[in-house]
């Protein structure tokens, strides 16, 4: 008995158990305002986001702008939870990803960064109602580009 205790001291101790520790909730609740389809039209480009619900500790996203002449781009995205944190990931036409780190997040708002990319070093995602907006922006916020979408009824 006695040799149980001091390994269950020991395990406590060492990190490998906590007692009254919170597991982070695998669904992202504190970026549930997010989920959905967001789209636009701007100078006759359609303008898409959608965002899955969070399961497994992440949010998975894409992004795709259809322009007038029929032409297409597209941009692969995540949020998950890791050790460090929540992260965004961003792969621009399906290139290998660049994560930037959740700094913020409160009142519909969340604001990720990555000091160290050339542009963006900023994305900033907020909701009032059904209106979505991100900006991207650098480190001044000076550069900065901004979408503005709708929810919208999936047609899929």
């Amino acid at each position: 008995m006695k040799k149980l205790l001091s390994l269950v001291l020991l395990m406590i101790f060492t990190g490998i158990v906590q007692l009254n520790a919170q597991t982070p909730d695998p669904a992202l609740p504190e970026l549930a305002w997010l989920t959905g389809y967001w789209t636009s039209t701007e100078d006759g480009t359609t303008i898409e986001e959608l965002w899955t619900n969070g399961s497994g500790y992440m949010m998975l996203g894409v992004h795709r702008d259809v322009y007038a002449n029929g032409r297409s781009s597209f941009e692969y995205l995540r949020i998950m939870r890791t050790r460090e944190g929540i992260v965004y990931v961003a792969s621009p036409g399906g290139r290998a990803g660049t994560t930037f780190t959740m700094t913020e997040n409160k009142d519909q708002k969340v604001v990720f960064e990555n000091l160290e990319h050339d542009f963006p070093q900023r994305i900033i995602y907020s909701r009032s109602g059904d209106t979505l907006t991100a900006r991207i922006e650098d480190e001044s916020g000076e550069k900065s580009m901004e979408w503005v979408w709708t929810k919208t009824k999936p047609k899929f």
